[in-house]
């Protein structure tokens, strides 16, 4: 059984488990902006297996982890009274900063290393990916009323800990015996969040090393140290339009809670969207099957099929799992595969595992 495999196996057993806003002295054009703020969400949480594993669900799933912050940039307008004695300076959105200030805004203080990846963020829970070449550090967020269950799990699964200062912090460093030189930080919770952060640096020296060179950023330099690829809260709605251009969905459907202004990763909304289409043509073939419709089951199965030319699904896959889940399902309600449900039956537990709403 490969990664990718039993990946699939976990998402279908168990998915789940304030600096003020800045006010620019100029008309209403720049007020508008300001109150451009994205909605958050609070995510289901569950507790990470002990192993390091990335699993990849759909889009209710996908938020457990996580998601992605956008950065907003602006300057003042040019016929602004002030803009001959102000420079030019970043803007963000107030609940953009809002989730920002919320959290310890930590970076590595060497410039070889990148924020490579983001999950989406909300006050109390978040996840990113520093890289150096193909070195890679990752720091989470977890919400602070979880924190005694992640060390307990944490201090059960590992084969010693010990006492580490970080950031002016105490924080307690554990290791993993059977993972090579597997390590994990967690410091206790500051706010509504705590952090982990966990790497393979090829020894507890170099991982040590990197817990050193951590910094505390202002909201400004963290943000901007986002990557591009994040879509931007304002940019949401185009985007999801391009991908529902390339996703089939049935009579009806609504896309309206696609458009929520999260600040997201490409990954994570094309998983909002394919899911969310893979949903409803999920619940129109149960739905059929129950009552004998066969026209409208050989629809969704139809339909289903079709996803393997989705163009975003494609894009999205050697990134994660949920494009190979919704391909699997299409296959069990097409009857070209076996279900891996513990049932027998196609397509079983279709709604957990793609976060179904």
């Amino acid at each position: 059984m490969n990664d990718r495999e039993l990946d699939r196996l976990i998402a279908r057993a168990n998915p789940f488990g304030d600096d003020s806003v800045r006010h620019l002295p100029t008309d209403s054009a720049e007020s508008e902006l300001l109150e451009e703020i994205l909605t958050t969400t609070e995510p289901a949480t569950r507790l990470r297996p002990s192993r390091r594993r990335r699993i990849a669900l759909g889009a209710a799933a996908a938020v457990a982890v996580a998601a992605a912050i956008a950065v907003v940039g602006a300057v003042l307008p040019k016929d602004s009274p002030v803009a001959p004695f102000v420079a030019p300076q970043s803007a963000y959105g107030a609940e953009v900063r809002a989730v920002a200030e919320a959290n310890e805004r930590i970076l590595i203080d060497d410039p070889a290393w990148k924020i490579s990846r983001v999950d989406e963020f909300t006050k109390e829970s978040g996840a990113m990916t520093l890289a150096n070449g193909d070195k890679t550090f990752e720091i989470t967020w977890y919400p602070a009323k979880d924190y005694k269950s992640y060390y307990d799990d944490r201090f059960q699964g590992t084969a010693g800990h010990s006492e580490v200062e970080v950031l002016g912090q105490k924080g307690t460093l554990f290791r993993y015996a059977n993972d090579g030189f597997d390590f994990a930080f967690m410091l206790p919770s500051k706010g509504p969040s705590f952090v982990e952060t966990r790497a393979d640096l090829g020894s507890e020296e170099a991982y040590r090393a990197i817990l050193g060179k951590l910094k505390k950023v202002d909201v400004d330099t963290w943000l901007a140290a986002m990557p591009e690829e994040v879509v931007k809260p304002e940019k949401v709605r185009a985007a999801v339009d391009q991908m529902l251009k390339e996703v089939t969905v049935p009579k009806g459907f609504n896309a309206a809670p696609l458009y929520q202004e999260t600040v997201i990763a490409r990954y994570h909304l094309g998983a909002r969207v394919t899911s969310a289409a893979s949903c409803a043509w999920l619940d129109q073939w149960s739905a059929a099957t129950k009552s004998g419709d066969k026209a409208k089951a050989a629809e969704a199965v139809k339909a289903m099929q079709g996803s393997k030319s989705w163009k975003i699904l494609h894009d999205m896959n050697a990134e994660g799992d949920t494009p190979e889940m919704i391909w699997l399902l299409a296959d069990e309600i097409a009857g070209k595969v076996k279900p891996e449900a513990k049932s027998g039956k196609p397509a079983d537990g279709y709604q957990e595992a793609l976060g179904c709403r």
